[in-house]
């Protein structure tokens, strides 16, 4: 089950290099780099989701997971 307050939180969210430097590991990653590794995030998440989605949409009692 979905909770829209959890989605549009999310939606909401910028992911920037700025947001990347937050993190433990990232605070001295140079803004170029981050931009990249941000970027690489970016397209991982638009495989796993469509991933899912697909998935989703093919399983025969389609009531989630």
């Amino acid at each position: 089950m979905s909770n829209p307050i959890i989605e549009l939180k999310w939606k909401n969210r910028t992911f920037n290099s700025t947001w990347l430097r937050t993190y433990k590991g990232f605070e001295d990653c140079p803004e170029e780099e981050a931009k990249k590794i941000v970027e690489q995030l970016q397209q991982l998440a638009d495989i796993v989701c469509g991933h899912v989605q697909r998935i989703e949409n093919e399983r025969p009692d389609k009531k989630g997971f």
